[in-house]
């Protein structure tokens, strides 16, 4: 299903330059919504696969949104011609920033979240609205 929502989106292409930011919002709101709808999709046996797939389409259509937008966002701060030096910068510090969500996440499983009422505080702490 992912590759479906990437050739669907695809064809929206056109529409990207003109608002990227917009076009960056909702990628990110999909790939939230995507990701959700994986991590519940356990949750609804009955539901697995519809579940499991539409999330898989959600994010298939918000890697080609955010992939789509992200040069004339970051040639909107290149000044001089340092468009790839800004890019690169822009890779290696969602790299780092990802490698320490990961170890946050398994530091946070392995100690606080290893029992129940550390999953309960980790929900509220991590949910915001409730």
């Amino acid at each position: 299903m992912q590759h479906v929502g990437k050739l669907i989106c695809s064809n929206w292409g056109g529409t990207m330059d003109s608002e990227p930011k917009r076009w960056r919002l909702l990628a990110d709101a999909l790939y939230d919504i995507g990701t959700g709808l994986e991590v519940l999709s356990p949750r609804c046996p009955h539901l697995f696969l519809e579940m499991a797939g539409l999330g898989n389409f959600a994010k298939g259509m918000s890697v080609v949104a955010a992939r789509a937008t992200r040069l004339p966002i970051y040639s909107s701060f290149a000044k001089e011609g340092n468009l790839s030096d800004l890019l690169a910068k822009g890779e290696a510090f969602s790299t780092l920033f990802n490698v320490i969500g990961i170890g946050v996440g398994i530091q946070l499983a392995s100690t606080i979240c290893a029992s129940m009422q550390g999953k309960v505080k980790c929900f509220y702490l991590f949910v915001p609205g409730l």
